[in-house]
């Protein structure tokens, strides 16, 4: 929820040139993981950024590409319902089709679809918001100009409508302060009258509330409710708020918007005026024998009640306009008799766009791009490489192979409470107990130390024991938590009794929700490490024949709203539950037994000669079949020599040595 005087402002447009200028911000460092500087002649910089480019593999490049395509200015944070998320949906939809994914939502013919009968868009209702359809201030011969960085603004804390009217100051609005302060005069009567009030509450020479005692933090008597119900009761058919000069807060220098689509505090129209207009204002309204300093002056003391001359014109015309978002959604058709059964790989697409709600940075919420770089153009630019790889594996697949559909997602509004999640699983476009496993990507790109939290592997029985070869494989350190976080969009799915998996950096920072989550810091490489874990995954559980019953949970505290992501998430919590060893196959899951479908370059498995196609019968001389393998795995320590017996695909039976390392150790 926001605070009734931090109300939102339209996201500023950027040309297309930002998208250059966002992809030069990867840095070379970034590319590895670090932020890093060329100083001196910026030729120096390019070659450095080309030769970072150059050393790491193609994947961490394209990953780049839609990583800092999602994050530029030129997307405009991403916010539902601007043209900057507009634009990210229409990026997705474009790499979908480019990777072969086809469209998966069925449309209905009464909407006017020009004869197409499926779409990569699910629609859904967001509530609504205002638009100014009119916007007119004038007083005797001054005219005042409507717009943000301008004079005035209609808001969306009052109704549209048409006065004419005079004029009264009544200080900043307050009914009753601390100490009985009031900025009303006994038998204050303002029908008829259009209230000209200030912003914040009485503050001392620095600007600072006089009733807080500390720097920028105002009381509750300083928002708007009790100010535009307090004018309203006193018969006021209009009222103007005016940016109080000096004020020690960075929004003094903004403007509010007509904003969202909640409720009107007042029956009256409402406009915001700057400080710059309100000296104009009062210096028309009081024939110049005030300023607005002077009447800040005397507010600061108490009751400032000034009736000033001439009446005011003000046109205020607002409607409210429905707010549409959409899921991207891509099918990759199965094959088979597992075709009919689907997978669900998501990330969400949306994020904050200027900061007007779920900012942490209090002093730029609402006044700076919040490009979301981590949190969740990573997780994005992840679901668009995965559906790559995934669909040229489909296609490459023999007639005879049996493959689960994988439902390729970006989510929107999930920084508004998971809305775009919870509508496609209300409204999916097969049966919902149709859909085995969903797994949800949010925030991968600050990974630290190689560490990333996977979670969920307790929500399908045998999830567990199918998950530990796959995470022996990878390079990253996974840390499991021992509790199911619900702060994205797994858990709309979670709610319909479905296994999930939630992937998130494991060592939370502090740029979350603010301006400094930015695409030079992003860890590309291991982003994309954490990409073909779910990769790995998605294949190998697209193949399995059995899906994996699902397991309810144990219930947990519900996180705070914009908690820190440290509390809310609590993804480095617990236990690893997993090995915290690495051995470096990737198994066969349509084969009985420990059979060999992939080995891990440079791991301890490659060094010890382990072959494709391999089957593993032994440890240490018990035989051990794919659970037993996971056992043995998680019972080992980093340095420990096993012999494994090995059957060749030739029928030849070898025994081989391999030395452990920990996980997270690999290249």
């Amino acid at each position: 929820m926001t605070h009734p005087d931090d109300r939102p402002h339209p996201a500023r447009s950027v040309s297309h040139g930002a998208i250059l200028l966002a992809t030069l911000s990867a840095l070379p460092g970034a590319v590895m993981g670090q932020q890093a500087t060329v100083e001196g002649d910026d030729s120096v910089g390019r070659a450095l950024i080309a030769e970072a480019l150059a050393e790491v593999s193609g994947e961490v490049r394209t990953f780049n590409d839609h990583l800092t395509i999602l994050a530029s200015p030129w997307m405009e944070g991403r916010l539902p319902g601007t043209r900057g998320m507009e634009l990210a949906k229409e990026y997705m939809e474009f790499q979908f089709r480019a990777s072969g994914l086809v469209p998966g939502v069925k449309l209905d013919p009464s909407m006017g679809s020009g004869g197409e009968s499926a779409s990569f868009r699910q629609r859904f209702n967001l509530g609504s918001t205002n638009e100014v359809t009119a916007a007119s201030l004038t007083l005797g011969a001054s005219s005042f100009e409507h717009g943000e960085g301008k004079d005035f603004t209609v808001t969306g804390l009052g109704v549209g409508g048409e006065l004419d009217a005079p004029l009264v100051f009544v200080g900043y609005g307050i009914e009753d302060g601390r100490d009985r302060f009031t900025s009303f005069e006994e038998g204050t009567d303002l029908t008829g009258k259009i209230a000209v009030l200030l912003r914040f509450e009485p503050m001392d020479g620095e600007g600072n509330s006089l009733w807080t005692r500390r720097d920028g933090s105002w009381s509750r008597r300083a928002g708007f409710n009790g100010k535009l119900q307090a004018v309203a009761e006193r018969g006021a058919v209009g009222a103007i708020i005016v940016n109080t000069p000096g004020a020690n807060d960075a929004r003094v220098d903004t403007l509010l918007d007509a904003g969202g689509g909640g409720r009107a505090i007042a029956e009256i129209p409402v406009l915001h005026l700057s400080s710059a207009a309100g000296e104009r204002l009062v210096a028309a309204g009081t024939g110049g024998a005030k300023t607005l300093i002077e009447l800040r002056d005397a507010a600061n003391a108490g009751a400032a009640v000034v009736e000033m001359k001439d009446s005011a014109r003000i046109i205020a015309g607002l409607e409210r306009r429905a707010v549409v978002a959409e899921n991207v959604i891509g099918l990759l058709p199965g094959k088979g008799t597992l075709a009919d059964e689907y997978i669900v790989v998501g990330a969400h697409l949306d994020h904050l766009g200027q900061g007007s709600f779920g900012s942490r940075d209090r002093k730029n919420a609402g006044r700076r791009l919040h490009p979301g770089a981590d949190d969740n153009a990573s997780g994005s630019a992840g679901i668009i490489l995965i559906a790559d790889k995934m669909a040229r594996d489909y296609e490459a697949a023999g007639e005879g192979a049996s493959l689960r559909s994988v439902l390729f997602m970006g989510f929107s509004a999930e920084e508004s409470g998971l809305n775009g999640s919870n509508y496609y699983a209300n409204h999916p476009i097969a049966p919902i107990e149709k859909h085995v496993l969903m797994m949800n990507f949010d925030m991968i790109g600050r990974i630290k130390d190689r560490r990333l939290s996977l979670s969920g592997a307790g929500t399908g029985a045998g999830l567990q024991e199918f998950l530990d070869p796959i995470i022996d494989a990878s390079p990253l350190a996974i840390v499991q938590p021992e509790r199911m976080s619900g702060a994205s969009d797994h858990t709309s799915f979670m709610r319909k009794k479905m296994p999930v998996l939630f992937a998130i950096i494991a060592d939370f920072h502090a740029d979350y929700h603010t301006p400094r989550d930015v695409s030079s810091l992003i860890n590309r490489v291991d982003a994309v490490h954490a990409a073909n874990l779910f990769y790995e995954i998605a294949l190998a559980a697209a193949q399995r024949p059995e899906a994996f019953p699902f397991v309810e949970q144990r219930s947990r505290r519900r996180p705070r709203r914009n908690a820190a992501p440290a509390e809310a998430e609590e993804s480095g919590g617990g236990a690893p539950r997993a090995a915290t060893v690495q051995f470096g196959i990737r198994p066969s899951y349509t084969e009985d037994g420990v059979v060999v479908e992939g080995i891990t370059p440079g791991s301890p498995a490659a060094a010890a000669g382990l072959m494709k196609n391999d089957r593993i019968r032994t440890w240490n001389g018990d035989a051990v079949d794919l659970s037993g393998f996971s056992e043995k795995l998680k019972a080992a320590k980093p340095g420990d020599k096993v012999k494994v017996g090995v059957t060749r695909a030739s029928g030849e039976a070898v025994d081989l040595e391999v030395v452990l390392k920990a996980r997270g150790g690999g290249a």
